[in-house]
């Protein structure tokens, strides 16, 4: 693609996103205040938010209490850049408040509104990225960055716009919460399988960081091989939310994980539904390490969250 073809390329999508992040800005900004009319409505809504240690946190950052959830609800599904609300380098990390919030059916509509604006924000800069498949993962980054800041929304902060505001757009006769705890997931990979990441993560050899992961693989005896693990964590516990009718028979359907409040349509009298209560915190994990599989804390390739097992299973 030449030059002139590629500046043209880049000016459409800037123009997609100038689009698509305003709608979704005052789509999100409309929510924002029906709730905080909510929360100061004579009568009051029903509401249940939860307050682990991240929610807490999450509110105190927002500067909003939990004494008012309608206006702490708005000014998480509101928060859609980064602030001074976000601590510096936490671009993989979002804002939680788990929990569940009685509304009425227009403000369903207005969240799925923005739900489906979320979505095509999503798709565009996927679309963006695809583009710019020939090029290393950074700098896939960066161009989408550049493109973001042209189009008037440098301080996006992508997770935040993807994550979806979880509906119960039908009351259900109850909902059901439950914690899910924090997991991890350990998987076996190989030596060529870790060369080929660091390849793509460092195609030009020139960041010193990932020559040196490489040399520490090349020089990894053979013996050792077989003991390269990568570890993936949820580092946070989550908020199951399923709904359950009960018209002939009963019916359970999943909503999905409430990192944010869910919306539940109050049917008309302001309150949820029957639903479960859970403890602020979700019960402490009780599960051991494998004795045949300990894995030593220090990555041996951090930038593949990659480590070494002190002994190979059988």
């Amino acid at each position: 693609m030449s030059g002139n073809a590629i500046a043209t390329s880049s000016r459409q999508f800037e123009a997609q996103l100038t689009e698509v992040l305003g709608l979704m800005h005052t789509q999100a900004d409309r929510l924002a205040q029906s709730l905080i009319e909510l929360q100061t409505a004579t009568h009051p809504w029903q509401s249940y938010l939860l307050q682990p240690g991240f929610a807490i946190e999450a509110a105190e950052r927002l500067g909003v209490t939990f004494d008012t959830p309608f206006t702490l609800a708005a000014a998480l599904f509101a928060n859609l850049d980064y602030g001074e609300q976000h601590l510096p380098g936490d671009a993989r990390n979002t804002l939680q408040t788990p929990g569940l919030l009685a509304a009425p059916a227009e403000i369903i509509a207005l969240a799925q509104e923005l739900n489906a604006s979320k979505v095509e924000f999503q798709q565009l800069t996927a679309t963006i990225k695809e583009s710019l498949a020939p090029r290393p993962a950074l700098e896939r980054d960066r161009v989408l960055r550049e493109m973001l800041g042209n189009a008037g929304f440098s301080r996006t902060h992508l997770r935040q716009c993807y994550r979806q505001i979880l509906l119960c757009p039908e009351r259900p006769d109850a909902v059901a919460l439950s914690w899910i705890k924090a997991r991890k997931s350990i998987r076996k990979v190989s030596v060529d399988w870790c060369e080929k990441k660091l390849v793509q993560l460092d195609p030009q050899g020139q960041d010193q960081g990932i020559q040196y992961q490489r040399q520490l693989l090349a020089g990894l005896h053979k013996s050792q091989h077989d003991r390269l693990r990568q570890i993936q964590m949820q580092s946070r516990p989550n908020l199951q939310v399923a709904e359950i009718f009960r018209d002939k028979q009963e019916e359970y359907r999943q909503v999905g994980y409430a990192a944010m409040p869910v919306l539940v349509n109050s049917g008309g009298d302001r309150t949820l539904p029957e639903f479960t209560r859970v403890d602020h915190n979700p019960p402490l994990s009780q599960r051991r390490t494998r004795r045949d599989l300990r894995i030593e804390k220090t990555p041996f390739l951090a930038a593949l969250r990659v480590h070494l097992a002190n002994d190979s299973p059988n």
